[in-house]
């Protein structure tokens, strides 16, 4: 009976877990790739992304912020509600929908906070500081009127409709996801990886995986609840 109950706890240990991490790539081997973590039990997640869905961000034309297209901005809200864009990510709706980015268990900082910042430790209790005029806004472009977006999603914590304007200028920092092959994947820059794992983030199957640039020799994942 004990030998039969031990096999169970064994198996269930095994069984694939859905989860993410993030982290600076170190190291590639084909379609294998290792990233530190402090998101891993060991700090060092390896993954196998040989059928993953991998997409890069990269710099963006004006053109890329059409109607239809999905927006990630954040910057300095004014008194009149409007995100004056220091930085606006796009990517192509999914399935007709604009993505939050990824979640999971393995890679969850106790409590459902944001995990922590990687290659310069981890944040003060609470979180990043952040100015309290700071302006987020994320969904679906529904207008564009010369420099303003009007940005329309769904708030991360209450779940209602909302509706942003967002101011940009030539000083707002333009980006876009496209869809890239394994061979994108190069050390110096930053994963963030959406799959399962059977050892708590040592080593993960990817479903997703989303590069990005160092910035300023550091990675520091964009992939927050605005507020949280």
């Amino acid at each position: 009976m004990l030998g039969a109950v031990a096999a169970a706890v064994a198996l269930l240990a095994a069984s694939p877990v859905q989860g993410s991490v993030f982290g600076p790539i170190v190291s590639t081997s084909g379609t294998t790739f290792t990233i530190t973590t402090s998101l891993s039990p060991n700090g060092r997640s390896v993954v196998s992304a040989g059928s993953a869905r991998i997409t890069e961000e990269v710099t963006a034309p004006r053109a890329a912020l059409a109607v239809g297209a999905c927006v990630m901005a954040n910057g300095a809200k004014t008194s009149a509600g409007v995100v004056s864009a220091v930085r606006i990510a796009i990517s192509a709706p999914v399935s007709g929908k604009c993505g939050a980015g990824f979640g999971g268990r393995f890679g969850r900082v106790p409590g459902g906070a944001r995990p922590p910042r990687v290659n310069g430790g981890t944040p003060p209790a609470g979180g990043l500081p952040r100015p309290g005029n700071f302006g987020f806004a994320f969904g679906r472009v529904t207008k564009l009127s010369g420099s303003v977006l009007t940005v329309e999603g769904t708030d991360f914590l209450t779940k209602k409709a909302t509706k942003t304007s967002v101011h940009f200028s030539a000083k707002t920092t333009l980006s876009e996801t496209k869809i890239v092959e394994t061979s994108a994947v190069q050390t110096k820059m930053c994963a963030f990886v959406r799959g399962t794992s059977t050892d708590k983030g040592k080593s993960v199957k990817a479903t997703d995986v989303s590069l990005t640039p160092e910035r300023g020799g550091t990675c520091t994942t964009r992939f927050r609840r605005p507020g949280g």
